[in-house]
């Protein structure tokens, strides 16, 4: 089978291989992958700025169709049924973090993508608890990005627990600030200030307001602390929701983040680490969420709402692409001319 592979350590070393199709043990599925999307973890595997063990086939966000059952999950699972699933592969399933429900941050887990052969091909092998059924009525490019969207449900839903704010600032536009977004509105919390750069002027702020936020902001030509305090009264936002991953964004946002609110980080920072008013944190009486990828809950949450949040989901699909054209659509993605880029491994 085709399959886009990282063949060896070292920025780049990239590229389409034949690759053979491995069949599914007892308790396997083997997966038809109809579309993978392109993350920010594949540009930072290409750039060899995130683990990974080549020669290793990249992807993990993908939708697809079931070809083989294993025997032991053959009641489970039909030839021919559409599929999404997670990338934990390698969760040894019996420590206190796989027991609670939470194998996404298991010690043993080998990601999909970095660590254990990807989506990026015509044909995926995953460990059946991985997949999930994937509800009728939603479109194929709806599917192919539920795994972002379960992300952002575990870190608002499960982990952040909004609901209540009346005013949160969401730092970042791109994938994770617009999958935010959709939740935020979705939750039916009045005042939502984006925040982002130039680089997120043509496609990504047009997009926040059509998903739901009530103000957009450049910090680079306007004064985002004096939106955020006008639109909370002065006090500040009740919640804030780091998606950037900039250390300048985390500075801002902790200063434009209230006494006693809350404070839920999803995007990482490039260094190892990074420098922060910490006493502010102490003063401020802040609840710091962190969140990490996506259990298998957050997968049911996210795919029990799909259907009705499909017309937004599809606004983040800018491109669906053939495998020959992986490199434009890398190129697309780093470029910030995409929210999300599907490769159609059947095409």
């Amino acid at each position: 089978m085709r399959a886009l592979v990282k063949y060896a350590p070292g920025e780049g070393h990239v590229e389409i291989r034949d690759m053979p199709v491995r069949q599914p043990e007892d308790d396997e599925l083997l997966i038809k992958v109809k579309y993978c999307g392109i993350c920010g973890t594949d540009l930072h595997i290409y750039a060899d700025e995130f683990p990974n063990t080549p020669p290793i086939i990249m992807g993990h966000e993908y939708c697809g169709t079931v070809e083989k059952v294993g025997r032991a999950v053959a009641g489970e699972w039909t030839v021919g049924e559409r599929v999404v699933g997670e990338l934990h592969t390698g969760a040894c399933g019996v420590c206190h973090l796989c027991r609670a429900g939470k194998p996404h941050i298991c010690d043993q887990k080998l990601a999909l993508g970095s660590k254990y052969h990807g989506a990026f091909a015509e044909y995926l092998t995953i460990p059946a608890w991985l997949a999930h059924h994937l509800p009728e009525g939603i479109p194929w490019e709806v599917a192919g990005v539920t795994e972002p969207f379960a992300i952002t449900t575990h870190c608002l839903v499960e982990r952040g627990a909004l609901g209540a704010e009346e005013t949160v600032l969401i730092t970042g536009s791109a994938t994770m600030g617009l999958m935010s977004t959709i939740w935020v509105s979705r939750l039916g919390i009045p005042n939502l200030v984006v925040a982002g750069t130039d680089m997120d002027e043509a496609l990504r702020f047009p997009l926040a307001r059509e998903l739901g936020a009530t103000h957009v902001v450049n910090v680079q030509k306007e004064d985002l602390a004096g939106v955020v305090m006008e639109v909370s009264e002065g006090r500040g936002a009740d919640a804030w929701i780091e998606c950037s991953g900039s250390p300048a964004a985390i500075r801002s946002g902790l200063r434009l983040v209230k006494k006693t609110g809350k404070a839920v980080l999803i995007g990482l920072v490039g260094p190892e680490t990074i420098p922060i008013p910490w006493n502010d944190l102490l003063y401020k009486e802040l609840d710091l969420v962190g969140c990490f990828s996506s259990p298998p809950s957050s997968w049911q949450k996210a795919l029990a709402v799909e259907r009705e949040e499909a017309p937004k989901l599809r606004k983040l699909v800018t491109r669906i692409i053939p495998l020959d054209n992986w490199e434009e659509g890398f190129a697309m993605m780093r470029r910030g001319e995409a929210i999300k880029i599907l490769v159609d491994m059947e095409a």
